[in-house]
């Protein structure tokens, strides 16, 4: 086993780990919403219950990315491909859209969905998880204009596209986009700063699916990032 695939093996278990402590976490924590003695915390804000909840939210989602990235890396990732119904899949990707969006008072939200879209070969949770990752980042570097999630019919394929009027991402960024622990930010304390690995795990997931993933991006005018589903 060479370094890298030592590493990446540690990664793995460690990531495992740390995913299965939180959800135990995560679990007394919710233990703590029956106990009648603390009712008078229960949904107010910034009280320890509400605060701890809160800041487990963005903790369990890097620990989550870490595993997955785990998985690709040392090619663990399986697929539960289904025949999936792509409009019900959107339907619960756009119900958390509209909830990213709550902050974004600049920002609107748009559908451009094909009508009478094939069912696709796809793992449904998957398929959901890439577009909202997509959806996410549009959401995070976009403070004016429109997100649009447009999904259209091709010979062999189903297309999706996410396009964004966003900050856009500069020529000379653009080969760092698809790699892990890099970003495009200069700023490193940037609070829209992550690991970078969402991007990489989106093309795996659609490798796996035997789609093509990619994107077009001009700096401050916004970007596409489109991936394919076999029909």
């Amino acid at each position: 086993m060479t370094n890298i695939e030592q590493q990446n093996e540690f990664l793995y278990k460690m990531s495992r780990h740390m995913r299965m402590e939180l959800a135990e976490v995560r679990k007394y924590v919710n233990d703590l919403y029956s106990i009648e003695e603390l009712e008078d915390y229960i949904g107010v804000k910034d009280s320890p219950i509400e605060y701890i909840q809160a800041a487990l939210i963005p903790l369990v989602a890097q620990v989550n990315d870490f595993q997955d990235y785990a998985e690709t890396v040392t090619g663990r990732m399986e697929l539960d491909l289904q025949d999936v119904d792509i409009s019900a899949v959107l339907d619960g990707v756009m119900t958390i859209a509209d909830q990213l969006m709550e902050t974004k008072s600049g920002v609107t939200l748009e559908e451009d969905v094909a009508e009478n879209l094939p069912t696709v070969e796809a793992d449904p949770t998957r398929l959901s998880q890439v577009l909202l990752n997509l959806i996410h980042n549009a959401v995070k570097f976009t403070d004016r204009g429109h997100i649009t999630i447009r999904v259209s019919r091709e010979p062999n394929n189903v297309l999706f596209e996410v396009r964004d009027t966003g900050i856009g991402i500069a020529e000379e960024n653009q080969e760092l986009v698809f790699e892990p622990f890099e970003t495009i930010l200069e700023d490193k304390n940037d609070p829209r700063l992550g690991f970078g690995l969402g991007l990489k795990i989106v093309e795996h997931i659609i490798d796996l699916h035997d789609g093509e993933t990619w994107f077009e991006s001009k700096a401050e005018i916004g970007s596409s990032f489109f991936f394919t589903i076999p029909v």
